[in-house]
């Protein structure tokens, strides 16, 4: 999912390419190459240097940007908030999560704008929900469809515009002790590899679950039985005081959100390893034989909790299995994509035993998409004992930003490496090693049995994980770590 095709207009995202490509020039650019890159005339590169400068002196009265130069206090991801901000679908979408009762004539009357201006403007936005089977409602305002998939759907808008928690409304007197019981279930369990990226990660899916069923909206009960790593009862009861549940309705509750704020593929990869194992064994009492893919040795560590990748690849099957729809669906991209032989017989063998794990459940349909779309990301794929690589090629480009991010969701800061790096042998799972095309990182990681991954080509829109992959590998600096548990001592 690109959130800013669905929400930005094409100025608004050329004007974020603009000050990209000034950032990766450190504030002296040439407006001739930029207009060469977006393949747009000289003119009408210009105004939209006009634009940005408009947009700066909005947010910092100091800032001067020329023709080739740029001086502000302005950050990239202040600015690309601020842009949001601006935005019709995304005011939208926050204002279904503050009135539920919002009727369209009010909201359109607030901002300003027509009944039509605001079905054109929420076009792209509406294309990206019915990818996931959601449509945005009018009579009230508001999403509807499949529960747990709408507060994904949020959980990526805000995450992906950069909305801090202050932002989004507060929870009612009756909703806040159930939302600290919550947040204390999953903060004193010892389940992530944590850090300060993901508790806000974990706090917005939280706020977002809770403000949803705060305006009456509940999960439906997932369709297939779950291992779960959280005790639900405690929670349970105090469901069943606060809101009058049956116990039933508690669980129900409770199962799909500890789903998302576990297993699901935003947050399997923060799971430390023993969490993991807890899970896979959880998952084999009910098929005592059942192997991600035996045929893939490099997949067969799942047991053990070391590979996350491998168990990224199986709550990516899970979820195409309980929702019958791809997460990271990207339909551009899909049809543009060609499976090869060795994508299809990974993601077929899989499937296969994905279907092991519910007999009678899973059916020949399910498990076709869940080979179709688990192909893509099987595709390129170079699977031996000492490393992941993930090849980007021109077929994948435009998926990967997304991917990775959703990957690395636990981020808290890039370092890079150098000679004098240690990294401590008790620690090696909290690190993942990113290069381009220095053999020196390569060599590095399989000297610290540490996962790595191999960009091979850099993206033209990016994120900016992909800005400051550019800026290395223009200055040759391909190689650095990504320690996922680098909380302050």
């Amino acid at each position: 999912m690109k959130i800013d095709f669905a929400i930005l207009n094409d100025r608004a995202i050329l004007k974020i390419r603009l000050l990209t490509f000034i950032r990766d020039h450190h504030g002296s650019f040439s407006l001739t190459d930029f207009a060469t890159l977006v393949d747009l005339s000289y003119s009408r590169a210009y105004h939209v240097v006009l634009s940005l400068r408009e947009d700066l002196k909005a947010l910092d009265q100091t800032a001067v940007l020329t023709k080739d130069t740029l001086t502000t206090t302005v950050s990239m991801d202040t600015y690309r908030h601020w842009l949001y901000q601006q935005s019709l679908p995304y005011q939208a979408l926050l204002a279904t999560l503050r009135q539920p009762d919002l009727s369209l004539q009010a909201f359109c009357q607030e901002h300003g704008v027509s009944s039509s201006t605001f079905n054109r403007q929420m076009r792209p936005l509406r294309d990206e929900l019915a990818q996931y089977n959601l449509q945005m409602a009018v009579k009230p305002m508001g999403m509807t469809g499949n529960e747990a998939l709408i507060q994904l759907f949020y959980f990526m808008v805000l995450t992906s515009t950069l909305t801090p928690m202050t932002e989004l409304p507060v929870l009612s007197e009756d909703l806040q002790p159930l939302g600290t019981a919550v947040a204390r279930t999953y903060t004193t369990l010892g389940l992530y590899q944590d850090s300060p990226s993901l508790q806000r990660r974990r706090e917005l899916m939280i706020t977002v679950a809770l403000l949803r069923l705060g305006q009456g909206h509940r999960y439906r009960k997932l369709r297939l039985p779950l291992g779960h790593l959280t005790d639900l009862r405690p929670l349970a009861e105090l469901f069943q005081e606060r809101l009058g549940d049956t116990p039933l309705q508690a669980l129900t509750e409770l199962a799909t959100l500890d789903y998302l704020l576990t297993s699901s593929p935003y947050f399997v990869r923060a799971l430390r390893p023993a969490a993991l194992a807890r899970l896979y064994r959880g998952l084999q009492q009910s098929h005592g034989d059942y192997q991600l893919a035996p045929g893939i040795a490099t997949l067969a560590d799942f047991a053990t909790g070391k590979n996350w990748f491998a168990n990224w690849l199986f709550s990516l099957c899970q979820f195409m299995l309980l929702f019958r729809v791809d997460p990271l669906l990207r339909p551009e991209i899909t049809a543009l994509y060609q499976p090869t032989p060795t994508s299809t017989a990974a993601a077929r063998e899989i499937a296969k035993e994905m279907g092991k794990l519910y007999p009678g459940q899973v059916g020949p349909m399910d498990l076709r998409l869940v080979q179709k779309f688990l192909s893509k990301y099987t595709n390129g794929l170079t699977l031996t004992a000492a490393k992941v690589e993930i090849l980007v090629t021109y077929d994948m480009i435009g998926v990967t930003t997304d991917i990775f991010n959703r990957l690395l969701s636990g981020v808290v800061h890039l370092s890079l490496l150098t000679n004098e790096t240690r990294i401590d042998p008790d620690d090696r799972d909290k690190y993942l090693v990113v290069y381009g095309v220095d053999p020196l990182a390569r060599e590095f990681a399989e000297q610290h049995q540490v996962e790595v991954f191999h960009w091979v080509k850099e993206l033209a829109y990016g994120e900016n994980l992909d800005r400051l992959i550019r800026k290395l590998r223009h200055h040759e600096l391909s190689l650095f770590a990504l320690n996922f548990d680098n909380r302050p001592q």
